[in-house]
């Protein structure tokens, strides 16, 4: 007679995750074409109307892709008011942030490895700190996921990976030689990390891999490249920084974001190991590059050191001023997303308490009562019906 093991997996906020996303997507769409004109008014002074064109519908998804990074960081203890709340201040603080990078300080970012990875990440992380949710006051039972809610994932990581090179090369359509190049050293760097994050996370699991770290580090190679993608680079140097990204994303799933959770920083979906660490380190990567001494050998898109705004600045200048960028970043995401939090827990915004925190069943009509793990049965696998079987 065989005998099994059986472990209830549970899947955690699986319709909150999905189809908040699906709200964010279409209400920041439309959004931040009207906080466009609001900054924009600003900084100019006067009222002008967005023009809606091809350019402007990319850029608008580059925004809405941070506040879904910032939502990683806080999906399954949000309710959908606070998260419209989210919605409505992020983009206006991203928008503002990438105004004083590109036109104030003149760096510019065309995979969005600072405005749009780093900004998301650390705005969100910032944001769970504001509402004070700590990481160990979550239901532990309610935080694993079933065999085929990561499979599902895994088909989405998959997807990501294919399609992440015209991410980063979209709003370069005028250009195609630029914009091959821009897919090329993605795919290179992208390439890379996939294949150090599968070594990387066998190393840390003795022979086994993590899933959780498959799904996201092997995607770190297209964040990190993203702010030099357009430099004309010898493969070798995305290879590199691809390769670096996929082993630092990888060990810091492993190791570093259980540390960061036992200090009560709480990060739902780890975004700071495939968004923020990598989006920082591309900035890092890109203030290098500023310092290399042959300028025909790295294409720089007015990007880097050469006359901007009829400025002309040293290597040496340069490398200062994308560190800058990488501060101002920093501090606008992670001041404002402080502020966020803390207003997102404010009475007028429902929220969510700590024994139904990463459930769907408060906010979504869910006929299956048996997938609700808070009323799950303690031997009873059969409680929930979404489960896994291991022998």
């Amino acid at each position: 007679k065989q005998w099994y093991q059986r472990r209830v997996a549970i899947t955690a906020g699986v319709w909150g995750g999905v189809g908040l996303n699906f709200f964010i997507c279409g209400f920041c769409f439309l959004w931040v074409n009207v906080a466009k004109t609001i900054v924009n008014a600003m900084w100019s002074g006067e009222w002008v109307k967005t023009q809606l064109n091809l350019g402007e519908m990319v850029t608008g998804c580059y925004i809405t892709a941070a506040v879904l990074v910032s939502f990683g960081a806080i999906y399954g203890f949000t309710s959908p008011t606070q998260i419209m709340l989210l919605c409505i201040i992020e983009p206006f603080m991203m928008l503002i942030n990438e105004h004083i990078v590109l036109y104030d300080i003149h760096v510019k970012d065309a995979g969005g490895s600072l405005v749009v990875h780093a900004f998301g990440a650390y705005f969100g992380i910032a944001v769970a700190i504001g509402m004070g949710i700590k990481a160990s006051r979550l239901p532990s039972e309610h935080r694993t996921t079933t065999y085929f809610s990561d499979m599902g994932a895994m088909i989405g990581s998959v997807v990501l990976w294919m399609f992440w090179p015209s991410f980063n090369g979209a709003t370069f359509a005028s250009d195609p030689l630029l914009q091959g190049r821009i897919v090329l050293n993605t795919y290179l760097a992208i390439a890379a990390s996939c294949a150090t994050a599968f070594a990387t996370s066998s190393l840390a699991h003795r022979g086994k891999f993590e899933m959780i770290e498959i799904q996201n580090s092997t995607l770190s190679g297209g964040v990190m490249i993203g702010m030099i993608c357009p430099f004309h680079l010898e493969p070798w140097i995305p290879v590199l920084i691809g390769g670096l990204a996929g082993m630092i994303s990888s060990m810091g799933y492993a190791k570093y974001h259980p540390f960061l959770e036992k200090f009560g920083i709480t990060d739902s979906a780890a975004v700071q190991m495939l968004h923020g660490l990598p989006g920082v380190l591309g900035g890092v990567c890109a203030a290098f590059a500023c310092l290399h001494g042959d300028f025909g050998y790295m294409y720089s898109y007015d990007t880097t050191w050469t006359s901007t705004a009829d400025m002309h600045r040293t290597r040496g200048q340069q490398f200062g001023y994308v560190g800058l960028a990488i501060v101002c970043t920093l501090g606008i995401s992670i001041v404002s997303g402080l502020i966020t939090g803390v207003l997102m827990q404010q009475p007028c915004c429902p929220r969510v308490h700590k024994k139904d925190m990463l459930v769907d069943h408060d906010f979504w009509n869910i006929h299956d009562h048996g997938s609700d793990p808070r009323g799950k049965k303690n031997g009873n696998v059969m409680a929930n019906p979404m489960q896994e079987m291991k022998a």
